[in-house]
């Protein structure tokens, strides 16, 4: 089965504060794989999901409390190195960045490819003016967003601004900009994740630490939503990627539910092609 993964964690492990690392150390991990290795290490995160079937890998920016500030939209551009296997998304935050128009003209530059923001992780207000300043820009350079929903395990997190349906007023301005709700709102909100992204072309879901039975129930309470599901690891805390597939095989998705889960839906968003993948490959060889 060919995966697209719309939700992978990457920095350097020994900068986190101690209890993401131990978020990220939680789920135990097949005997042979050193998780400080995979999270730190672009060859060995490579290494590892394209054995089990990855083809391409969205890389996430958090630069917050918990990273400690480390993890900005340039340590992942240069954790990616241009590599086509990897597509690295950008983080901004508006208490931690002076200007968030100036860093998001970085990341341009830099050759980051979409966002995601965590306004109850770094406690700010996604609604500020030079927010939506961000948002229409990412609209215009077509870059998808996703936003943290839900709960969210951070010991300092604000736990505002969690519900999808907050973020209605952004999806109805920006009716081009690809909002995709990380978590989709897990635990609590996954019925307004669900009507949203049924009203709202502009909206997916991912699956990141939401149980393979849950996404069943999802399409099974809006059957065309499998078209609008991204799966997402959320590695490392996922644990063992081969666990996480298992689980996936042994549900009762269909297969073309898991097609497009794992692939055809991520491949639209990111306009991204098998063949697109291979040629690039074979030119860095």
């Amino acid at each position: 089965m060919d995966i697209i993964d719309f939700h992978v964690h990457a920095g350097s492990f020994p900068l986190l504060r101690d209890d993401i690392q131990g978020l990220l150390t939680n789920f135990p991990f097949e005997t042979d794989v050193d998780v400080k290795e995979v999270f730190s290490n672009p060859v060995f995160l490579k290494a590892y999901l394209q054995k089990l079937g990855v083809k391409r890998a969205v890389v996430l920016a958090e630069c917050g409390p918990g990273t400690n500030y480390s993890i900005d939209s340039k340590l992942i551009a240069e954790f990616c190195k241009a590599d086509p296997f990897f597509i690295p998304f950008g983080n901004i935050n508006p208490n931690h960045h002076e200007s968030p128009v100036d860093e998001w003209k970085k990341g341009r530059e830099l050759g980051i490819k979409g966002y995601k923001f965590y306004p109850a992780d770094h406690d700010f207000d996604p609604f500020i003016d030079s927010m939506w300043e961000v948002y229409g820009l990412c609209e215009r350079a077509g870059q998808p967003i996703m936003f943290h929903t839900g709960l969210t395990g951070q010991r300092d997190a604000s736990q505002r601004f969690i519900r999808p349906s907050e973020l209605r007023s952004l999806v109805e301005k920006y009716p081009d900009l690809r909002v995709v709700f990380a978590h989709g709102g897990k635990p609590n909100w996954y019925t307004e994740a669900l009507e949203m992204a049924t009203q709202y072309e502009n909206v997916f879901l991912d699956t990141a630490l939401v149980p393979p039975a849950d996404v069943v129930d999802w399409i099974k309470y809006s059957p065309t939503i499998q078209n609008k599901v991204l799966f997402g690891s959320d590695l490392p805390v996922s644990g063992g990627y081969s666990k996480l597939l298992e689980k996936y095989q042994a549900s009762e998705l269909t297969e073309a539910a898991r097609e497009a889960i794992f692939f055809g839906n991520a491949s639209r968003l990111l306009s991204i092609e098998l063949n697109e993948v291979a040629e690039q490959v074979a030119k860095r060889a």
